[in-house]
Parts: C-alpha cells; structure tokens; sequence
C-alpha cells in the first residue's frame, strides 16, 4: 500500500478532509497543512524562524510554515512515515495556465516534492465563488469530487517517477458527471493581469493592494479545456528534463 502525505495552500478546508478521505481509499495517507492562507507563496520556505507543528484532527496536521514546508517536512521529518507520493489540494479555484505554475502554492508543494525525488499531484478545483473555500457547504459534493479524482488517478499512477509531478484541473462541481479526462501541456500563457489598487489609510499615507484580473481565455490550452469544455485537465512535469543535457 502506497504512503500519501497531504497538503495544500489554502490551509484547513473542507478540501483537505475530502482529499485525505479519497486518499485513505488507496493507501496510508496524513495531512501537512500550513495553518493559515498561503496562496501563491510558490516553494518559498521557512528558514529564519523555528515551526510548530499541532494535530487538529485525526492524522490532519498543521504547521506554521509554506506548502513547501509542509512537503519537506512530510518527506524528511523522522515523525512521519515518508510518502511514496505526495497530494498537494483540493485548491479552490483552478491552477490552469503559466503563472499558477510558477506561483502557486498548490503547485509549489508538488515542485518541492519532486525535486527530493518525491512524485507529486496537485488538484484543484474551478469555482465561481472566488473567496468561498472556508465554508464546508460550498464544497459542493465531496462523492462527486472524489469520483473525478479517482478517474484521473487511474491514469496518473501507472505514469509516476521520480523528478515529475502532474497538475490536475478540474471544472466546477456541476460539470464532474460529464467530464472527459484530457492530457495537455499547451497551457494559457497570460492566465491574469495585474492590477493595483491605490488607497490612503486613516492618517492619509497611501498603500498598494495588489490582485489580479482574468485574461481571455486561449483556445486549447488548460484553461480553455476545464472551463469552456468541462474537462478534467492533466499537465505533466518533468523536472528532471530541466537539465538533462
């Protein structure tokens, strides 16, 4: 039986529960988690300050790091049984495109993963409430969730290495019946544009927020798969292809 250690960026949601309860159903599986919001932290970590580590629930864990942390961790800590591979999600919200690639927590966990040898998947989920994820009832239907999870792991486990990991995006819960599972690696080049927002606080000195704002969606990419098709969308990537000669 397979070892899954879990984590994600979104901290403890409902979406760790559903992904650590699928995840049972194939193996020993636990959760790392960061114990507060860490999107798009990418594979930064922790190295200036100590961690705490705290069980919430049963074989859910969180610790006061990165998804990075919590991926390292899983994998070198001597008070976890090192995973054979590593489930990073449910993200709410899709990680399609370049920039989550690079940014995203979600994804970065998987990054971090893979280059300690360690295979990698990330889920995430599309949404149409953008700032939903703390509320259980928003999740939709975990069975529904789980049964698209399962269907792209049947096609992922036979293709797992080492210095690899795979991005799995999935389309909002209502579309899960009818969605086909679709390999690409052509994915969205522009997915956001930055946008920055000025504002004055109570004594009138100015601050910055900074967010982002949707691009069109490029036809045939990751994104135009999950959200205008309904698919279930896989990307594969291969670190190890970085810098063989």
């Amino acid at each position: 039986m397979k070892t899954i250690a879990i984590t994600n960026d979104d901290g403890y949601t409902e979406g760790v529960r559903i992904l650590l309860d699928f995840a049972k159903g194939l193996g020993n599986a636990y959760a790392i988690i960061p114990n507060r919001q860490r999107s798009a932290v990418s594979t930064s970590m922790t190295l200036h300050k100590p961690m705490r580590l705290y069980e919430v629930e049963k074989d859910i864990y969180t610790l006061s790091g990165t998804p990075a942390d919590c991926a390292g961790f899983a994998i070198s800590c001597d008070e976890f049984q090192k995973p054979d591979v590593i489930f990073s999600g449910i993200n709410w919200g899709d990680n399609a495109g370049i920039g989550p690639l690079f940014g995203s927590g979600t994804i970065g966990a998987c990054w971090q993963a893979a280059t300690y040898d360690t295979p990698a998947v990330a889920f995430s989920l599309q949404v149409k409430e953008r700032m939903g994820w703390m509320k259980k009832e928003n999740w939709g239907q975990p069975e529904k969730i789980k049964a698209a999870m399962a269907r792209a792991w049947k096609e992922i486990e036979p293709q797992l290495k080492e210095w690899s990991f795979f991005i799995v995006n999935m389309p909002s819960p209502e579309k899960l019946d009818d969605a086909k599972i679709v390999f690409t690696n052509k994915v969205q080049r522009r997915r956001y544009k930055i946008m920055v927002e000025k504002r004055k606080d109570p004594y009138g000195h100015p601050y910055y927020w900074l967010g982002g704002g949707e691009r069109p969606v490029e036809d045939g990419t990751d994104f135009y798969e999950v959200l205008k098709n309904g698919n279930i969308a896989i990307t594969r990537i291969n670190v190890q292809g970085l810098f063989r000669k």
